[in-house]
């Protein structure tokens, strides 16, 4: 078990791929620290179908990332939680917005850049001088296909995503001969609570239930015609984690059914 006594700090992990990826995870050994906005009470359902499957320690902290104070107290947690640091950093946490560029409010921009890209480079920050002492970490960003790509209606957050592809090639050389990796993962349509609202949208114009908006939104772009799944995303951190991806870092990797090679 190669995670065994590792330490990871998952965002957004109350739910969707966070909350597959902290629970795969915990199963191979690792103690993890999972985080949302949720109060812990509320955090309860996610928390219990984590642990149920957890071999390592799990750990919940309460944080709203759209404050820096906010992630800075998240900082010093884990850094009480785990004192010898961080070794598995996944920035999953993310928020969207839909419209086109000229009616989108400077506030949504804001919102989306500061928990898509800048709490992602605070909390690289922060993890990478206690990897770099023990010679070992691995980052993992959850950009998504549209970092790679561009569709109508969502510029902070494409423009967010492709940020954080960048940051990761940049992260990447900056720790690589440090024994670190860093690495994006870039989804296409993946059935998460972030697509619900996108989804009542579409279902309202196409005059169709949520679902089936949810079907026809999975299937438009994807030439397999299939969303991922979020355990799907979370075996691919998992591998990301492993010794057979040591020497593999700076990469964006799609998991989108095709899209960006149609």
């Amino acid at each position: 078990m190669f995670l065994a006594r590792k330490a990871a700090l998952i965002t957004g992990s109350t739910s969707g791929i966070g909350q597959a990826t902290a629970k795969l995870l915990a199963s191979k050994g690792c103690s993890v620290i999972v985080t949302g906005s949720r109060s812990p009470e509320n955090a309860q359902e996610p928390l219990q179908d984590i642990q149920s499957a957890a071999v390592g320690n799990v750990h919940y902290i309460q944080c709203d990332l759209r404050e820096s104070n906010n992630v800075l107290n998240l900082c010093n947690q884990a850094d009480q939680i785990f004192p010898e640091g961080i070794d598995i950093l996944v920035n999953n946490a993310g928020v969207q917005h839909v419209g086109p560029v000229d009616e989108m409010p400077l506030e949504f921009w804001n919102e989306i850049i500061q928990v898509n890209l800048t709490v992602p480079f605070m909390l690289c920050k922060h993890v990478i001088p206690s990897m770099k002492k023990k010679g070992w970490g691995k980052i993992i960003n959850i950009s998504s296909v549209l970092g790679l790509l561009a569709h109508c209606n969502k510029s902070p957050y494409i423009t967010s995503k492709t940020g954080l592809v960048g940051l990761t090639r940049a992260v990447a050389m900056d720790t690589a001969a440090f024994g670190i990796t860093c690495n994006a993962i870039c989804p296409a349509w993946t059935n998460t609570p972030l697509v619900v609202p996108e989804a009542k949208i579409h279902a309202e114009k196409m005059n169709m239930s949520l679902e089936d908006a949810k079907k026809d939104l999975f299937t438009k772009d994807s030439p397999s015609g299939k969303a991922t799944e979020p355990s799907q995303i979370a075996g691919m951190v998992l591998f990301l984690c492993s010794p057979d991806a040591d020497n593999m870092t700076g990469t964006a990797i799609p998991m989108d059914g095709g899209e960006t090679i149609h």
